[in-house]
């Protein structure tokens, strides 16, 4: 699985690194089905509330299918868990539902 990290200013080391490690270990029992992860993060101009980083989370399954989810919150940080959790339940779902219709061999491979 690759991880990138996209952002507007210079990503700090310490945030690509912790981006990298959240990832693998939040979908560590489903990253077999995940072959790219793109999370980009951005400020929200002007935001008249205290949620002002948004966090953009695409991936790209072992079927070349591309799911996207955007998140809003108060730090990079918080934006990152909220996304991965629903990016696991998404991915959890597509995965439960190509097994039960049998479009998914039990033995697949990256």
């Amino acid at each position: 699985m690759d991880v990138i990290l996209e952002s507007q200013e210079l990503p700090e080391s310490e945030l690509k690194t912790f981006t990298e490690n959240r990832v693998k270990y939040s979908l560590k029992r489903l990253i077999w089905l995940v072959r790219k992860i793109k999370v980009k993060y951005s400020a929200v101009p002007e935001s008249k509330t205290i949620c002002n980083q948004h966090c953009l989370i695409e991936l790209q399954t072992f079927d070349h299918q591309k799911i996207a989810f955007s998140v809003t919150a108060r730090d990079k940080r918080a934006a990152l868990d909220i996304g991965l959790k629903k990016v696991y339940k998404h991915v959890q779902k597509v995965l439960h539902k190509a097994q039960k219709y049998g479009r998914l061999s039990k033995n697949v491979y990256v």
